[in-house]
């Protein structure tokens, strides 16, 4: 029986090292992935927080001129039927409703937006408005909700469109929220 020695340009990786390198790659995306997936999410949620804050200054700034709020249903949902989730959904919808006030969400959008004024919905003021984004971007089936509370000078304000919630509070201090995009504690994160 005859041996053949190998030279050192035939040397190769053997079968159990390719193995243990595809566990390794296999283990590596395993625990990567789910990080990912939670940077994604954070990034689309930003666009409402974006968006709500940016919606809240053309309300104020309506309201200077005009001495009124714009209210507005869930869009794009209202319109289309559909219930927020992790794909892109139409502006033009959105677009429309808030006319207007001329504003329009930036970016992709990935969430409805509605607002709440005196006459419209369940408020206990003259002059304030309650501005939402509501998404499910991890499609649980549980709404994230995004809300800005803009009171009157009483204090008075408008609950949430869709859910009904009032002004969120902050979980150090106890005290309410005003005037700032916040996700709503009882509502889900993404």
């Amino acid at each position: 029986m005859k041996v053949r020695c190998l030279n050192r340009s035939q040397k190769a990786f053997t079968l159990i090292e390719l193995m243990i390198v595809v566990a390794l790659i296999g283990v590596l995306a395993s625990l990567a992935i789910p990080s990912f997936r939670t940077y994604q999410m954070k990034s689309k949620r930003a666009e409402a927080f974006g968006n709500l804050a940016t919606l809240a200054q053309t309300q104020k700034s309506y309201f200077a001129e005009f001495s009124g709020f714009v209210a507005a249903a869930p869009e794009p949902g209202a319109t289309t039927g559909e219930v927020p989730t992790s794909t892109k959904r139409s502006v033009a919808p959105i677009s429309a409703a808030y006319a207007s006030l001329g504003w329009t969400p930036e970016g992709d959008v990935f969430f409805d937006y509605d607002t709440s004024v005196p006459g419209f919905g369940d408020c206990s003021c003259t002059a304030c408005f309650t501005a939402t984004a509501y998404g499910d971007l991890d499609s649980s089936g549980t709404m994230s909700e995004i809300t800005f509370f803009h009171p009157d000078s009483n204090g008075g304000f408008c609950t949430v469109g869709v859910s009904g919630h009032g002004p969120p509070t902050d979980g150090v201090t106890s005290q309410v929220i005003w005037n700032s995009p916040v996700r709503h504690p009882s509502s889900d994160f993404f």
